[in-house]
């Protein structure tokens, strides 16, 4: 409800023009293929008020647009390409090195005297500060390389997420670096948890931040400066600074760390701690292990895979948590010695599930540690293991999606959220990036922008029958355009596209809570053409 609250908020706000914006009687109309009914009329017709009436507001309110590139003229200035072809062989100098390093994000901080705010939960009014510390906010990052190809680093921040504007300020401070250490492809998650500082900016007081955000753009118009930055409502910037300079640290002694070794991969079935929560059901099963073991006999690395939102105390807790990864990791920290790196997969609407999240009598934490225990003691008894070849592929492609959504535009207009964006006369694109990766030529990665609904990657998208316009879906599973048996998907990676749909699943702003957050009906299918290029051109 607090999402569809947010969405009548922000589109009421500010104008009157509500009152005067009609909507369109042949979009009211439900599909063939699913009963008519009175909440499905209202969702439509309401879902096209809020549409015309963000469009004005986006039009003629006062913002920071003036800052965007055109298409024509935007050029990503620290975008990791990574490479043009990939080698299939195992080269003479072929070895597989990975580095590891890790530190806090909060120890510096007062964090509980109401200047940080948790994200979440979309906060109309005032944010939420945390009335308690459980546990750690963190970064992680590898460093791998098979010898040949170059160094591949990955730093994983346990946040909410994480705009491609952030991620280009840490690439930029790491640009002499990664240009000296022969980096080509420089990469930044979040783990997507719901009771961590905010690193994305979602989670402000919204409507404060309309007020005086847009207030100070105003200001700009009519007396040629912003008067009022100082009194901008963002996220912490003394958090990220922190943030920004300690993932930077990380990143250069994960790379000094590295040293050679072997890279194993694996998998568990943990379907049983999984609960989707939105049709159609089809997800991935399994939670997947890679697992380095050094030749000097120092700590191995396993870096960890599964697609699970990160909502042990509910979507908007009052504590500071990192939640079920931070006790997994030290589950196997305490019984292996090993480190750990657990990175978001496709989780659109999936969460926990299973007896052990609700223990009677037990406390949030409590259930979370017997679920993390369980799900680590899976992945540690794994037994299914193959010894990957040093090969080593990886090559991104940058993606412009049209945005649709109202809201998410007013949110960048006024300097709330980091996103890079370029307008197109009164058309706002998302310049945004994806990634594919292949080790050992067995284990495919796709670094995946955002919460996607998992059917894109694995199959089982919803028929015409099943869907929400009648329309189907044309594109194949992606598990089927790579060559490799095993397919893995990093979320939430160097950018927060938002949830992203298959095209014919979405369904209305008011209906479910995944279409306030999508940035286009077809950000589905504009990001799954532009894998498919990517891997069709790597073959």
């Amino acid at each position: 409800m607090t999402k569809k609250l947010v969405a009548i908020i922000l589109a009421l706000t500010l104008s009157i023009s509500v009152f005067m914006v009609p909507a369109s009687a042949a979009s009211a109309v439900a599909p063939q293929t699913l009963e008519i009914n009175i909440e499905n009329i209202f969702n439509r017709v309401l879902n096209d008020l809020i549409h015309y009436v963000l469009t004005y507001l986006n039009r003629f309110w006062p913002g920071f647009e003036d800052n965007f590139d055109n298409p024509e003229s935007y050029v990503a200035e620290y975008f990791y390409k990574g490479e043009d072809t990939f080698d299939k062989s195992v080269k003479a100098d072929s070895k597989w090195s990975l580095g590891y390093s890790s530190d806090s994000l909060i120890e510096d901080f007062n964090i509980m005297n109401g200047d940080f705010f948790l994200a979440g939960s979309l906060e109309v009014f005032e944010g939420r500060v945390p009335r308690a510390v459980y546990d750690d906010q963190r970064v992680r990052v590898y460093a791998l390389s098979d010898g040949v190809s170059g160094t591949v680093v990955h730093a994983v921040i346990d946040g909410f997420g994480f705009a491609r504007g952030d991620v280009e300020i840490i690439r930029g401070r790491l640009q002499e670096f990664a240009e000296a250490n022969n980096i080509i492809s420089m990469n930044v998650s979040v783990l997507h948890q719901h009771s961590c500082i905010d690193t994305l900016g979602m989670n402000v007081p919204l409507l404060k931040a309309l007020i005086t955000n847009t207030g100070n753009a105003g200001t700009g118009d009519v007396f040629g400066e912003n008067l009022l930055d100082d009194y901008m409502v963002t996220k912490n910037p003394e958090f990220m600074e922190n943030l920004y300079e300690t993932t930077v640290a990380c990143v250069e002694e994960a790379v000094a760390d590295m040293t050679e070794g072997t890279l194993n991969y694996g998998y568990a079935n943990i379907k049983e701690y999984i609960r989707d929560k939105r049709d159609p059901q089809a997800f991935d099963e399994n939670i997947h292990r890679l697992r380095f073991t050094p030749n000097d006999g120092s700590e191995e690395t396993w870096i960890l895979e599964a697609g699970i939102h990160c909502t042990g105390y509910g979507a908007g807790p009052d504590i500071l948590s990192a939640d079920y990864p931070y006790y997994i990791e030290k589950n196997i920290n305490e019984k292996e010695g090993a480190n750990v790196v657990f990175v978001q997969g496709a989780e659109l609407a999936i969460t926990t599930e299973g007896e052990l999240t609700n223990v009677e009598g037990e406390s949030d934490l409590n259930n979370i540690k017997y679920y993390a225990n369980a799900i680590a003691d899976k992945v540690r008894a794994i037994d299914n293991e193959i010894t990957l070849d040093p090969v080593l592929n990886i090559a991104h492609q940058e993606v412009m999606v049209p945005v649709d959504n109202g809201i998410l535009t007013l949110a960048c207009r006024e300097g709330i959220l980091g996103a890079v964006v370029v307008k197109d006369g009164e058309n706002y694109i998302l310049a945004s990036e994806v990634g594919y990766m292949e080790l050992g030529n067995e284990v495919a990665v796709f670094f995946a922008p955002g919460e996607f609904e998992p059917s894109i990657f694995y199959g089982g998208t919803a028929t015409p029958e099943e869907s929400w316009d009648g329309e189907s879906w044309d594109y194949p599973a992606l598990k089927d355009v790579t060559d490799c048996d095993n397919v893995l998907v990093f979320g939430l990676a160097n950018d927060q596209g938002g949830y992203v749909l298959a095209d014919n699943e979405y369904h209305s702003l008011l209906g479910e809570n995944e279409e306030v957050n999508a940035i286009s009906k077809k950000s589905g299918s504009t990001f799954t053409k532009a894998f498919i290029e990517l891997v069709t051109a790597v073959k």
